[in-house]
């Protein structure tokens, strides 16, 4: 049977399959990725000044250490400090006495109250004296009887003797009756002195106070019956007053005692409560052992103290100072002022920069004297009316500035760099001025002008947005060139400013080294002034300042005086700020507001090509503005939201324009105009 075959259908249609969906979670992914690496790439390309700093100042701590302190200071004077020495004593009454009765009966009454002081002689307690009362007339009894047995011997002797003178008795019998009255008077002799022994019985049973003192405690009750060998006897009395304290002084003392002893001085001993902090009482010293303690090296004294109150308590633990001698007419600091190094013993003085007008910190070693407590001698190194730093010394070098209290410190924020991811997306799309401007200052500038700035802040009159110190460097010509300087100060000068050039030029854009070259060219040229030089030089200081001009890292003036004697280009010496810098002047309304430095931190560099630029494109109603922006930035000194305030004020076709000139102005090499 064969199989027929079917008959073929029609043929399936051919589908492509469907494509596939990427997973949504895959795209999150992949974003958070490209996130991820954008972060990682931002934060390794992104600046740490700070760690940096911290690095090069080989530490966290140390890396503010040049920045300027404040610093609490007081003055040195003249005065007297006691030379003392110290002990811890034992007070010690000058006598203890244990009461006891001196006969043997029943105590019938006690006349003390526990504590109370008495007097010597002052009646205690009573013994009953009735068996020494019976005993004294026992006594007298038999001195009656035997006065009458020797006034009949003595009348038989007499008889006798008058016999004997007749030959009627023999001499033996005369003998022995004179014997028989020397012996009855001697009986006689006996009797009075019982009588006399029951007398001072009768007085025992009275028992009073041998020594004047407080009583202590009552040790026998009345009714008991007490002898003389009774244990603790009837009360114990203390002296008080005056009272002893023994203390023990180190061997190494006791000759600067005995030589003031030996000069007849007696030496005052103080007594202090256990803290130290209370005076219990003023005495002096009565004597030292006559031996050294080998076990110990002391040797004991003591002090006798007057002891009216009863502020000092027997076997009471006390401070003892001992006053063996004062230094007159001394320098005196606090204690806290006096640091100790490698080199010894030093302190921080405040020293006024001649140049700058601030105060720095100056390291002076020195030689120190007796202490008294918070407060020190010193032998050499510091003068009377010299200022030395207490507290935040820590933190200083030599050299370094500093604030006195009172003093406002400079808003400091404008050299902060920022960092982080948005500082580094800010700066990809913002106008980065140049690093410093100062630097080329300080070389005495790139692109024109012996005092001209490279590269130059653009502030657009806001406020000392990083220009060089030119204006400065000039400004401090200026006054130079006013002091007469003879040829050899002027070489002297010309080789400062050489090296601090290479300084400057060496330390880039760290703020810190800068300031350091800075510092330490002032420094030199301070020590090549005479005393007369320094003083005119301030007062021509006091006179910019008063002009507002600024000073040395202030506002330039318009005159551009001659470079220094040789030829030598300007440079910034003394372009340190201030502690508080001058306010800028206000801008005329028809010219563009000058530089004003609210930190008083340079902006001689941008010159007049960034005011003649900000000028071509403000109306007269924007110059109206800007002036009253300065007007009240000067007023409540604070310029720090100069440049925000200004922007506000410039339309965006002002604000691109301004950009282009910074452009073209920073591309030309920034031969900034004086």
């Amino acid at each position: 049977m064969s199989e027929t075959p079917s008959s073929p259908g029609p043929s399936p249609v051919y589908r492509a399959p469907p494509p596939r969906k990427r997973p949504a979670w895959r795209t999150w992914m992949w974003i958070g990725v490209a996130v991820l690496v954008a972060i990682l790439a931002a934060v390794l390309l992104t600046p740490h000044p700070d760690q940096h700093s911290r690095g090069r100042g080989g530490g966290g701590a140390s890396g503010g250490r040049n920045m300027p302190t404040t610093v609490g200071v007081a003055t040195a004077v003249k005065g007297d400090v006691p030379i003392t020495l110290g002990a811890l004593g034992t007070v010690t009454p000058e006598a203890t006495v244990t009461v006891q009765s001196q006969i043997a009966g029943t105590l019938e009454k006690v006349d003390f109250t526990e504590g109370q002081m008495v007097k010597k002689g002052q009646l205690l307690a009573e013994v009953d004296e009735r068996p020494y009362i019976v005993a004294l007339a026992q006594a007298q009894g038999a001195l009656a009887r035997d006065q009458a047995s020797l006034a009949n011997a003595e009348l038989d002797l007499k008889r006798y003797q008058t016999l004997a003178k007749q030959d009627s008795v023999s001499g033996q019998q005369v003998d022995t009756q004179s014997a028989l009255v020397k012996q009855d008077e001697g009986t006689l002799k006996t009797d009075e002195a019982n009588i006399a022994s029951a007398k001072l019985n009768l007085i025992y049973c009275r028992i009073i106070a041998p020594v004047s003192g407080r009583v202590g405690l009552r040790q026998v009750d009345p009714g008991n019956y007490v002898t003389s060998a009774t244990a603790n006897g009837v009360v114990i009395i203390t002296q008080m007053d005056p009272i002893d304290i023994v203390f023990s002084l180190p061997e190494d003392d006791v000759s600067q005692v005995q030589a003031r002893v030996a000069q007849g001085v007696t030496l005052q001993v103080t007594a202090l409560d256990r803290t130290g902090a209370v005076t219990l009482a003023q005495g002096s010293l009565l004597t030292l052992d006559n031996q050294i303690d080998t076990s110990t090296g002391t040797v004991k004294a003591k002090a006798r103290f007057a002891n009216p109150t009863g502020v000092l308590f027997p076997n009471q633990f006390v401070n003892v100072t001992l006053l063996v001698n004062t230094l007159t007419d001394a320098v005196i600091v606090p204690t806290q002022a006096v640091r100790h190094g490698s080199k010894g013993d030093y302190v921080f003085t405040v020293d006024q920069d001649p140049l700058t007008g601030g105060n720095t910190a100056k390291m002076v070693l020195v030689k120190v004297g007796p202490a008294d407590g918070d407060r020190t001698s010193i032998a050499s190194g510091v003068n009377v009316g010299d200022q030395v730093i207490t507290d935040g010394g820590d933190r200083l070098t030599d050299g370094a500035t500093i604030f006195l209290p009172g003093q406002t410190m400079p808003n400091m924020s404008h050299q902060k760099k920022s960092g982080g991811l948005f500082g580094w997306i800010a700066g990809l799309f913002s106008h980065k001025p140049a690093a410093d401007g100062g630097a080329a200052s300080a070389s005495g500038g790139s692109g024109g002008g012996s005092t001209a700035s490279a590269g130059g802040g653009d502030n657009a009159g806001a406020g000392g947005g990083g220009g060089g110190h030119g204006g400065g460097g000039a400004r401090m010509q200026a006054m130079l060139a006013q002091l007469n300087l003879t040829p050899d100060q002027q070489s002297k000068i010309t080789a400062i400013e050489a090296a601090t050039k290479q300084k400057m030029q060496a330390a880039g854009d760290d703020p810190d080294a800068r300031h350091a070259a800075m510092h330490d060219s002032m420094q030199q040229i301070a020590a090549v002034l005479t005393a007369d030089q320094k003083a005119k030089l301030a007062q021509l200081r006091a006179q910019a300042h008063a002009a507002g001009g600024g000073g040395p890292g202030g506002s330039p003036d318009s005159a551009s005086p001659a470079p220094a004697a040789g030829g030598s280009p300007s440079t910034s010496i003394g372009a340190q700020p201030s502690p508080v810098a001058p306010p800028p002047s206000a801008p005329d309304s028809s010219a563009p507001p000058p530089q004003a430095s609210a930190g008083g931190g340079g902006g001689g560099g941008h010159g007049g090509g960034e005011h003649a630029a900000l000028a071509a494109i403000l109306t007269e109603d924007q110059k109206a503005k800007v002036k009253a922006i300065f007007d009240d930035a000067k007023a409540s000194g604070d310029f720090s939201q100069v440049r925000a305030k200004i922007a506000a004020i410039l339309t965006p076709d002002q604000k691109a324009k301004l950009a282009a000139m910074r452009a073209a102005h920073q591309g030309g090499g920034g031969g900034g105009d004086q």
